[in-house]
Order: C-alpha cells, then structure tokens, then sequence
C-alpha cells in the first residue's frame, strides 16, 4: 500500500500541460526520490480520468487496455510504498458519484488520499480557454464565448471545468481540510519555475537539480492564427468532426502548420468584461479564505490584473487571415489561394483528409 496517493485534478489552463509535462520528463528520476507516477505513458491517465467521468464518446474510441487504466493506476498505486500522483485536469467536472467512488478506490490503495487543485486568475485562464476550445474545433467567436460564460448560458462547460469552490468541494468530501490542497497559479511576470515549486511543496518532493526547461513546442497561437483556426473549423461539418480529427490538429496541424503563421500577437481580456471577473473572482478569494484548505500561494492571485490595452480575434481582419492562411497552405505543399473563403475551403478539405 502506498504512503500517499495525491490525485491532480486540475483546474483546466492552470499550467497542469507544464506541471505533467516536467512529471513525465522525470518520471524515473521522481520514482527514485519516492514518487511514483503509475501507468506507462501520460495518456494512461487521459484515459483513466475518462472512464471515472464517463466520457462515453472518448471511451468508446479507446482500446481494450486504456478502458482498463484507471484500475491499473489503482492497482500500481497498491502495490508502490512511497507517494503516488495521479493528473489529468478533466478529473475535475467529475459526478458526485464518480468522484467518490474514485476517492474510494484510492483510499484502499493508500494510508492516505490528498487532492490537488491547481488554479489560476480568471483574467488569464478565460482567454487561454477559448483557444484550447478553438483547437478542440469550436466556432464560437471569442465575443460570442466571453458572452455565454459570463451568463452562465446551456450549462456552460467553461465552469465546471474553472469553478474552483465547487471542483474543491467536490474532491473534498470525506477529506481532512488538511489534505485539500490548493495551489495557486503565480501572475505573471513570476520566476518560470515558480509553479513547479509551489507543487513540488505539496508533494513533499525534492526536485533539486530537475530541468525546468520545456521539451515540447509551445504552440500557444496568437490572436491572427486562433480566429484563422476557428473559421477553418467553421468549414468543417460537424459529424465529421471526429476524436481523430481533433488530435490531428492539435498534434499535427497547430504546431507544424498554424503556429507562426503570422506575427504573434497575444490577445486580451476586453475592458468592458473585467468587472463581472473581478467580481468572481473576489468572490472566489473570499470563500477559499473562509475554508481550512492548504492553500500554498497568496489567494489574491486570483484576482485578475488590471485591464490591459490591446486587440481580440474577432479584431482580426480578412487581409491578416489570407496571409496566414496563404503561410499554411505552403507549409502542407498546397497551391495557394486567391481568397480567405477560398484558403478556408482547401485547408478544411485537407483536414478532412485526416479523419
């Protein structure tokens, strides 16, 4: 039985790519200070946080094995005398029901279950998530997004993912407060590893001496390339938007085709929605203070930064996405185009090529 088992659940867009990243890259160095990270590749935990939620259209794309990770995960765990750590961010929107009966099956692998929420300032998280859904294959324009999250439209996804009091609640039940933990994203402009730091706390881990330097391309995309992607999949008919097609793009086509496609410019918060995330998020800051959760960080860091002048995708004009998209289209080795409706059509098409 292990000593402890620490299930990462998220927030989604809270540096969770970074911190497994990094855990994954070291995973025979962490096995050897005592922590062990069960299942053989990343995606074993992909796939166990999958079939704990019941994401039934991602489980009945999964072979045989990876319908078996979570039990395995647990079964490893079992078996291993030091810390476990188990992460995926889509832990988080879990059911009840779900949670518990995962908060469970840890307990018989463990003398102790803790769970770690990691959490980062609306004001950064609300763009960085209308991109992630973009690469997903959303068409909603980022104005069209901000406008649904801030009323809370058809069970806005976006919030089950980021709400934090209710995601640690969730995770909470049956947990000593001391082993809820908290760990709060650092502002911008902190030192790089701060983060890793701050977790690594949590974990009791010694990471002295482990490269911080990222091994995978950055493919963060900037407001040209973000809206570009978008309106391609605008062209792309929805029963054809498959599992396979999304991994496409975001393995394949964003890094190798669409990053770089045009100058990067980093888009923003507009001013006129800061105050409803201001307002949030103070709300936020006063019910984590009020709770007993380890909170490793200052809980003010979840109170966005002041408005910031600059443009948004829907600012994007016609002329800057025909010369992206004209970037793209010689990058996959195909003819160039004379439109942006024209551009849209043939990458589509060659998307499509890929399902």
């Amino acid at each position: 039985m292990a000593r402890r088992v620490f299930l990462h659940v998220g927030t989604a867009k809270s540096g969770t790519s970074f911190l497994q990243d990094l855990w994954w890259q070291h995973r025979d160095e962490l096995r050897e200070r005592g922590l062990l990270l069960p299942g053989g590749r990343r995606r074993d935990h992909f796939a166990a946080a999958a079939v704990v939620k019941g994401m039934t259209a991602v489980v009945e794309t999964l072979r045989d094995r990876e319908r078996d990770a979570w039990r395995r995960l647990v079964e490893e765990t079992s078996a291993w005398s030091g810390d476990a750590l188990v992460t995926n961010e889509h832990f988080s929107d879990s059911p009840p029901d779900a949670a518990a009966a995962a908060l469970a099956d840890l307990a018989g692998a463990a003398e102790e279950v803790h769970v770690v929420v990691t959490a980062r300032d609306l004001g950064r998280v609300l763009p960085s998530a209308w991109q992630q859904r973009v690469k997903m294959g959303a068409r909603q324009p980022y104005r069209r997004f901000l406008a649904t999250v801030r009323r809370g439209e058809d069970d806005q996804k976006f919030w089950r993912y980021q709400d934090v009091p209710a995601i640690l609640g969730l995770w909470s039940a049956g947990l000593p407060d001391a082993r809820v933990h908290l760990v709060v994203v650092p502002p911008a402009g902190a030192p790089r590893d701060e983060l890793w730091l701050r977790t690594a706390s949590v974990l009791g881990l010694d990471v002295t001496g482990l490269d911080t330097a990222a091994r995978r391309p950055n493919d963060s995309l900037g407001l040209v390339e973000a809206e570009l992607l978008r309106r391609i999949n605008e062209r792309v008919p929805r029963p054809r938007r498959t599992p396979a097609l999304t991994r496409h793009v975001k393995g394949t086509f964003v890094p190798e085709a669409l990053a770089g496609s045009a100058e990067r410019e980093s888009f923003v918060l507009p001013a006129r929605h800061h105050a409803w995330v201001r307002e949030r998020s103070e709300a936020v800051v006063a019910d984590l203070r009020a709770r007993a959760y380890d909170v490793v960080g200052d809980p003010d860091e979840l109170l966005p930064a002041d408005p910031r002048a600059g443009r948004t995708p829907d600012d994007a004009t016609d002329d800057e996405l025909l010369a992206a998209a004209r970037v793209v289209l010689s990058r996959l080795g195909l003819p160039d185009a004379p439109t942006l409706d024209g551009a849209l059509d043939v990458v589509a098409a060659e998307l499509l090529t890929h399902r």
